[in-house]
């Protein structure tokens, strides 16, 4: 059963590699053995060579675009979708710090008052 596992897996891999290929956006961005993690209507994730990223539709040349159905309407409906969430996001993570902060600022006044307490 391992055996077939790892055949499996062996597969599966040369497979994924073999759909691997080389883009460059409109703005001289090399990516290379890209491979599509996920379309949406105004970026593609994807995964290449040094790492991931997030590429935006519109830097794509337009036979890439019209692979991935395009629409420039959609993609800005889409963006300043994404754009809001990541504002929204922002201020959740600036509260969770500002709340992390001062919980430690509580906890070294406390610890301050309990080795004052105890060495009186």
């Amino acid at each position: 059963m391992k055996a077939f596992i790892l055949i499996f897996a062996l597969a599966f891999c040369s497979i994924t590699t073999g759909f691997a290929e080389d883009w460059t956006t409109t703005d001289g961005t090399s990516y290379k053995d890209v491979k599509v993690i996920r379309v949406e209507d105004d970026a593609i994730t994807i995964l290449y060579r040094d790492g991931g990223a997030l590429v935006p539709i519109f830097k794509l040349p337009p036979a890439l675009q019209k692979r991935f159905d395009y629409d420039p309407v959609k993609a800005k409906a889409a963006a300043e979708a994404r754009a809001k969430a990541d504002a929204e996001n922002a201020k959740e993570i600036e509260l969770a710090k500002k709340m992390k902060l001062d919980q430690q600022i509580q906890d070294a006044k406390a610890a301050g008052q309990t080795s004052t307490t105890t060495t009186h």
